[in-house]
């Protein structure tokens, strides 16, 4: 049975993107089936960071009955498989985010894991996606603003019937003018999955359109991503 996984934020810049596609690797690396589908229509960035710069089949175009499920697939060259949304506005324009649960319906029984990167926020397209997906993983940044859009999104999860898989403490450097873990635990009343720093090999990842668990596997953020797959890996 596939296992629908939305990772969420109330905020944008978070760093959800990073998160899912390095979560995705990591599961991989773990020998299970992953593909990770960019459901955020408006500000799509899964491609992008893969270096698929305008893809010619889309989710988009699946939700409208244009493309096949195959069409849409890209496979990198790091072995993850991926369903990018559009980056144009006259296609997001065309898309009708009521249909979303195609997609959801398509991949059940085909993978272990769906990784959904999500819209950010609380709106009703992030509604849509949670509404499909079995399971919730929070990514929240050391700060009083990220915290507060963080707890509603949590709320959000559970009223759709998802389960809180983790949170992820993304973007911290350990400062004396940033909130700390035992914070961020006790304001979300919920454990931190991972703490990942601002760490410069992201960068390096992220300019190279490589997923940072598959040339880094080594380095620290990328075990915190790893650790978060694990987990994911022992929930039944």
């Amino acid at each position: 049975m596939t296992k629908f996984v939305a990772v969420v934020s109330g905020k944008g810049g978070a760093g959800k993107t990073t998160a899912t596609l390095n979560i995705g690797q990591a599961l991989l690396g773990l020998g299970r089936h992953v593909i990770v589908v960019d459901a955020n229509l408006v500000t799509p960035n899964i491609a992008i960071h893969l270096g698929f710069m305008n893809p010619k089949a889309t989710l988009n175009q699946f939700l409208r009955q244009e493309k096949s499920l195959k069409e849409i697939t890209y496979l990198h060259e790091s072995g993850l498989s991926i369903i990018p949304a559009s980056p144009s506005y006259a296609e997001f324009q065309k898309t009708n985010v009521q249909n979303i649960s195609e997609i959801f319906e398509h991949l059940d029984d085909t993978v272990d894991f769906v990784l959904v990167d999500a819209p950010s926020g609380v709106g009703y397209d992030v509604s849509q996606v949670l509404k499909n997906s079995d399971e919730a993983i929070i990514v929240v940044n050391p700060t009083l603003s990220s915290m507060i859009e963080a707890l509603k999104t949590i709320e959000l999860a559970k009223a759709n019937q998802n389960t809180i898989a983790g949170v992820i403490l993304n973007m911290t450097t350990w400062g004396r003018n940033e909130l700390r873990p035992e914070e961020v635990e006790k304001y979300l009343e919920q454990p931190l999955s991972a703490t990942v720093r601002l760490d410069r090999k992201i960068r390096k990842a992220a300019y190279q359109q490589m997923p940072l668990n598959y040339i880094y596997p080594r380095c620290r953020s990328a075990r915190q991503f790893r650790k978060v797959a694990e987990q994911l890996c022992m929930q039944p």
